[in-house]
């Protein structure tokens, strides 16, 4: 059994400082600066085994930022026991997180949770992109809960919980046979959608909605494999809203490298139609 994940930074004088504790996964510092850096996370085992729980927890000081790349996507292979993969972000006053999720994919034959709690401090800002795949090449996927629970220092920003079990999902007006799920949460502060894809070409299913607190999410359902032509331009653009700040201070060593750079995608229309997640707020 290991232990949760650990990844923080902290601005130290002239200096950031990166610290890092290994669990299921290792963090990778790959670019730092004075302010904060990039790191990205890899698997030092088989992942995600029937009976795993994986914990990431992740804290950016006030004034840092933190960016978050997973190198590889995640596949819940079946099993008997259920897993759980848990996140736990803490961002401080003027701190970011930023943070672009592989395709976690969920097998048939399995039970898994996906949880992330998040609590924002100040003016602390959060970007997060999450895939769902259900089921592998020629599979229908195993029973998938995911929760979302944000908060600031005046309560919930967004409250979340789909249930996307075998029995659920396949009730009338829920998913059918689509099986994928993008979705771009921003906390902190509310982006503009950056544009609107040409008619036909992903579907009905994208929802864009600004949250009654600071944040905006963007969510997308299709039958293919992430064939939206909207979420990943957004959560680039978010990104570059996000970090402009501190990329003009200086803060940046570099620009964050975008879907476009890290990852080829073929485009495709695809139909699509999913319940919007439900924001919280007073």
């Amino acid at each position: 059994m290991s232990g949760p994940t650990r990844v923080s930074v902290v601005r130290t004088g002239n200096r950031s400082r990166v610290h890092r504790t290994t669990g299921h996964l290792t963090a990778r510092i790959m670019e730092q600066d004075t302010h904060g850096a990039r790191v990205g996370l890899l698997a030092t085992q088989a992942l995600l085994l029937a009976g795993d729980d994986v914990r990431i927890e992740v804290d950016v000081a006030p004034g840092a930022w933190l960016d978050i790349v997973e190198t590889t996507g995640t596949v819940a292979y079946e099993g008997e026991a259920p897993s759980s993969w848990v996140i736990e972000a803490t961002v401080g006053d003027e701190a970011l997180l930023t943070w672009a999720g592989k395709p976690f994919v969920v097998s048939d034959g399995i039970a898994t949770h996906r949880d992330t709690r998040i609590r924002l401090h100040g003016t602390g800002r959060i970007l997060m992109q999450e895939k769902i795949v259900l089921g592998r090449a020629g599979q229908t996927g195993g029973d998938l809960t995911t929760s979302l629970n944000a908060t600031d220092d005046t309560g919930p920003v967004q409250v979340e919980h789909l249930d996307l079990s075998r029995q659920t999902r396949s009730m009338p007006g829920i998913l059918g046979n689509l099986r994928s799920m993008d979705t771009v949460t921003a906390l902190g502060w509310s982006p503009g959608l950056p544009g609107e894809p040409e008619a036909g070409t992903t579907g009905p299913g994208e929802t864009y909605f600004r949250l009654d607190r600071a944040g905006a999410v963007l969510r997308w359902i299709g039958i293919g494999r992430f064939r939206d032509r909207l979420c990943d331009i957004a959560f680039d653009a978010w990104c570059e809203t996000a970090i402009h700040s501190y990329r003009s201070r200086g803060r940046l060593a570099a620009q964050r490298p975008s879907h476009a750079e890290t990852a080829g995608r073929k485009d495709a229309p695809t139909p699509a139609g999913f319940p919007s997640p439900s924001p919280a707020g007073p």
